[in-house]
């Protein structure tokens, strides 16, 4: 798979939207400086670890992390969007 930024944002926002609607129907815009553990009602901790998943899943990502989260920094610091977009195009340039 061909990876750019657009294409991974792409695949967080709707990781983080079907995500979002199973916990809330709302429909909260989703954008590279939302913090989702913060910004998104319900979205904790355990709901990202389930959303890293699912986002790396779909990009093909295949390798072991460190943390079991991308939405959350070494430091516990929950992160923006675009910090995870960051974070896995990095992963991809391993």
């Amino acid at each position: 798979m061909d990876l750019n930024r657009e294409k991974v944002l792409q695949a967080v926002v709707q990781a983080l939207a079907e995500a979002q609607y199973e916990i809330d129907d709302s429909n909260t815009k989703i954008i590279e400086s939302t913090r989702p553990i913060g910004d998104l009602k319900y979205f904790d901790s355990l709901a990202s670890v389930a959303v890293t998943v699912h986002c790396l899943d779909s990009l093909g990502y295949k390798e072991p992390l460190k943390l079991p989260s991308l939405f959350i920094d070494k430091d516990g610091n929950a992160l923006t969007v675009g910090n995870v977009v960051d974070i896995i195009l990095e992963l991809f340039k391993k």
